[in-house]
C-alpha cells in the first residue's frame, strides 16, 4: 500500500476503501484473517483513523470484512450476503419481490446445466445422488426440515460447481440458499422433481433437466422457453 493524498473528505475515505481492497488482494488474506491494526494501517496511507474507521466501515457494509469490537476487522467468509439484500430489496420496489429472485436462481443454474453440457463436463451424479437421498429423508428423522434443506442446497450447489467457477459457485449459492426451503410443495413430489432432473443430468439432456430445475425451482410454465 502507498500513501494517500490529501482529498476532499469522502474520495479520501473512497480511495482508502480501495488501498485496502488492494492490500487484501497482494496479500492474499483468506477469509476470517484479520488485516493490521487501525494504527499500524492509518500510519501506512498516512489519513487520520477517524477516516480509516469510515472506509473500514465501508467495506463492513459491502459484506468484505466483520469487524469485531476489541478484536479488529477480519475478512468476512461471505462477503456477497449483501448483494441479495440489494436484489432483494429492489425487487420488492419493483414488485417482483421473491419470483423475480427465484428467476435468478433459475436462470444461474440452467446457465450452469447448459454450459456443463457445452462443455462436455460430466455432472458428479453420485455425489447428487447421496445429497438426493439425504433430502429425502423421513420427516421424522429430521423434525425441524435443516437437514433436508441443506441437502437439497448441497445438490444444486453441486451441480453448479461442475463448471469450477468459484465466483459463479458463490453467486449462485445464494440465491439457491435464499429459495429454500419450499413452502407448499410435498417432501414426496419434491424427491420425484429431483430424481427427474438426475435422469435429465445423468443422459445431458439440458432441456429435459431445465424443465425439471424449473419445476424444482418454482417457476412458471409459460417461462419455460428461455
Amino acid at each position: 500500500m502507498k500513501p494517500i493524498e490529501k482529498a476532499e473528505r469522502y474520495t479520501l475515505s473512497k480511495l482508502v476503501v480501495q488501498n485496502l481492497k488492494q492490500y487484501i488482494i497482494e496479500h492474499k488474506l483468506a477469509p476470517g484473517e484479520r488485516l493490521p491494526a487501525e494504527r499500524e494501517l492509518s500510519q501506512i496511507m498516512k489519513v487520520s483513523r477517524a477516516i480509516l474507521r469510515e472506509a473500514l466501515r465501508s467495506l463492513e457494509s459491502a459484506g468484505i470484512l466483520d469487524i469485531r469490537h476489541g478484536e479488529g476487522a477480519f475478512l468476512s467468509a461471505n462477503s456477497l450476503s449483501p448483494l441479495l439484500e440489494q436484489l432483494s430489496f429492489a425487487a420488492s420496489l419493483s414488485g417482483g419481490g421473491r419470483q423475480e429472485l427465484r428467476e435468478i436462481r433459475y436462470l444461474l443454474e440452467a446457465a450452469a446445466i447448459e454450459e456443463g453440457v457445452r462443455r462436455g463436463s460430466a455432472f458428479p451424479i453420485e455425489e447428487l445422488e447421496r445429497w438426493h437421498a439425504a433430502a429425502a429423508q423421513p420427516q421424522q428423522a429430521d423434525e425441524s426440515g435443516s437437514q433436508a434443506a441443506e441437502a437439497e442446497a448441497q445438490f444444486h450447489i453441486a451441480i453448479v460447481g461442475t463448471l469450477g467457477n468459484e465466483s459463479l459457485g458463490k453467486l449462485a449459492e445464494l440465491f439457491i440458499r435464499q429459495a429454500l426451503p419450499h413452502s407448499g410443495v410435498k417432501a414426496d413430489e419434491r424427491a420425484k422433481q429431483r430424481v427427474r432432473y438426475l435422469q435429465a443430468l445423468r443422459s445431458s439432456d439440458s432441456t429435459a433437466a431445465k424443465l425439471a430445475l424449473r419445476e424444482l425451482a418454482g417457476q412458471s410454465p409459460e417461462a419455460i422457453g428461455r
